[in-house]
């Protein structure tokens, strides 16, 4: 029986989406059940892994309140379907690779809150590679005017009002790496929003978003041509200052 059977409507959905994840679901499993708040439920949408993903997701199986597995079309449409099962105020997205920094995580971000209502809580991250070594830190709060062309946002354990999702739709899952972003630009400039400067997530450089910068480059100019406050124009303009950019940072092997 899952600990999280009641009725009554937990503070925070966390959704971790996973496919072939077995080398580090595991961290990102514990990360959540070591939370010192338990305000949360945990919902698992695997994508029909082929490996012993899920053999490691049954040993939480008490801990969790849905998992699916089954074939999807990547992330997003993962996502999505975790959105239909979610009953948090608060939804939070959590990649395989991810974890929790610490075990105050989640009630630190609570306790940020307080009475208060808004739509995206954010916090900061700390990026670290395979090992776990830290390779420095990142994210910062909601900028309507700064959200598109950059992301300061870490996306990984940023806090959505549940409610944004009906107000603005699901993921679009043509995207295979910027549907978070494509969703953020939909958001208008009287988002509510908290940042709370404290790192709360460890995120893995190993990610597609990372893995596949021209791709992700692609598909951001792509988001940027749709957002009515951006268009086609602005779009191209932005990916060719970052085309120019971007063999400079590889052989410099800088964060890009």
């Amino acid at each position: 029986m899952p600990i999280h059977s009641s009725t009554a409507e937990p503070a925070l959905s966390i959704v971790i989406a996973t496919f072939n994840a077995r080398r580090t679901i595991e961290r990102c499993l514990a990360s959540v059940v070591a939370q010192s708040s338990r305000a949360w439920e945990l919902i698992v949408i695997d994508g029909a892994s082929r490996d012993t993903t899920m053999d490691v997701v049954d040993r939480f199986s008490d801990h969790i309140t849905h998992v699916v597995s089954e074939p999807d079309t990547g992330i997003y449409d993962a996502w999505n379907k975790a959105l239909l099962r979610a009953r948090g105020r608060y939804v939070c997205f959590l990649g395989a690779d991810d974890a929790f920094a610490e075990e105050h995580a989640v009630a630190s971000i609570l306790e940020a809150i307080g009475g208060q209502s808004y739509d995206l809580v954010s916090s900061r991250c700390r990026w670290v590679d395979a090992s776990g070594k830290r390779l420095g830190e990142g994210g910062g709060g909601w900028d309507f005017a700064r959200i598109g062309p950059k992301m300061p946002l870490c996306h990984p354990g940023l806090w959505h009002a549940r409610a944004l999702f009906d107000r603005h739709g699901a993921f679009d899952t043509s995207y295979r790496i910027t549907g978070d972003l494509d969703f953020l630009l939909r958001l208008p400039a009287s988002t509510r929003a908290l940042h709370v400067d404290r790192i709360t997530v460890d995120v893995e450089t190993g990610g597609i978003s990372r893995a596949q910068t021209l791709m992700r480059l692609r598909e951001q100019r792509r988001a940027l041509s749709t957002c009515p406050r951006f268009g086609s124009i602005r779009a191209w303009m932005t990916w060719a200052n970052k085309m120019w950019r971007y063999p400079i940072a590889r052989a410099l092997k800088l964060p890009f």
